[in-house]
């Protein structure tokens, strides 16, 4: 992770942008379909990874595997299934980064059969690093700490967490990414990676 290329660096930013599209899209989807509809007023509820990326989260992501979006505001109590919903809305993204990472995998033999050489080297190298970190997104925001979309667990056992969240969720993420940085994340979730990677992209 400390010797990446230029070329490596630039196909994590575009993966980790339409990692964020796809997974804030779906965190927003699944609240909003469970009856809150906060994250249409907030803006969240569209495929723009403008309005869903952190720059802290990405450049984390970028370099040290451990991203996140920009947070989601989800109101338990506007949600049919209350709380419960909260865990269904961290399960609805965490499936969403997976199944685009599939998606592509299934779509690649008949996209490079249509592209010239450079450009199928290309477009193949990109599929395989959105991948890698899309399983590495799917199970780092599966966690219940902040800023990771898995704080919603947090609230959904803690009743009254909703309101302290959100006002240390940057300074959380901070520290999370200087965490990220000595290793920690990467070395202690290889195996949950490895496991998951065989399990949905068959790798």
């Amino acid at each position: 992770m400390t010797d990446l290329t230029l070329q490596q660096l630039v196909l994590r930013l575009v993966a980790y942008v339409l990692i964020a599209a796809v997974h804030g899209l779906a965190v927003a989807a699944a609240a909003v379909a469970m009856g809150d509809q906060g994250p249409c007023y907030d803006g969240r509820l569209r495929f723009n990874p403008v309005t869903h990326l952190d720059v802290i989260g990405t450049a984390s992501g970028v370099l040290f595997l451990v991203g996140w979006i920009r947070p989601i505001a989800i109101d338990p109590i506007e949600m049919r299934l209350g709380r419960v919903g909260l865990v269904v809305v961290v399960a609805a993204g965490a499936a969403a980064t997976l199944a685009s990472a599939v998606a592509l995998r299934l779509v690649r033999p008949f996209l490079l059969s249509l592209l010239p050489d450079t450009a199928a080297a290309t477009t193949f190298a990109f599929i395989e690093v959105v991948g890698e970190l899309s399983m590495w997104f799917a199970l780092i925001n599966i966690l219940p700490l902040p800023p990771l979309t898995g704080a919603h667990l947090i609230v959904a056992a803690v009743p009254g967490w909703e309101k302290v969240i959100p006002r240390i969720a940057p300074y959380a993420g901070l520290a999370l990414a200087l965490l990220a940085a000595t290793g920690v994340f990467a070395k202690t979730l290889e195996p949950g990676y490895r496991i998951l990677s065989r399990l949905v992209l068959g790798a």
